[in-house]
């Protein structure tokens, strides 16, 4: 598992929020998948983390992914590559997403996010 962040902090949700993932491609094959319900923990400008009971095998495969969330009023959809999986208790687990957003999505995101934090519904870690 290799780190790449590069922002100074990440906002953390109170409490995991529900949102969808959509899977584009595997080891650079288009697939078409349907959406699976997941929880976003945690959120910065260029990346999240997410958990959800479906083994992506990421370790061994390179997915590409987009995250569905409705983090106020707008569904957001954000494109992005798993990075890393680890395994939590109860056969949960956690992946680790590499976001690539445009200006205008880092823009909007922080829009958002600054909402939830005033809202008090996330916190900056």
């Amino acid at each position: 598992m290799t780190t790449r962040r590069t922002d100074p902090f990440r906002y953390s949700m109170i409490t995991p929020l529900p949102c969808w993932i959509e899977i584009r491609e595997i080891n650079a094959v288009p697939v078409h998948s349907k959406l699976a319900e997941i929880e976003l923990i945690n959120i910065s400008k260029s990346g999240c983390r997410i958990q959800t009971k479906l083994d992506l095998r990421a370790s061994t495969h390179q997915i590409e992914a987009t995250v569905h969330v409705r983090l106020n009023e707008d569904l957001h959809k954000f494109p992005g590559s798993i990075r890393w999986q680890k395994e939590h208790e109860n056969a949960v687990f956690h992946y680790g997403l590499a976001l690539n957003l445009t200006e205008d999505m880092k823009e909007s995101l922080n829009i958002e996010l600054r909402s939830l934090a005033a809202s008090r519904r996330i916190v900056v870690l």
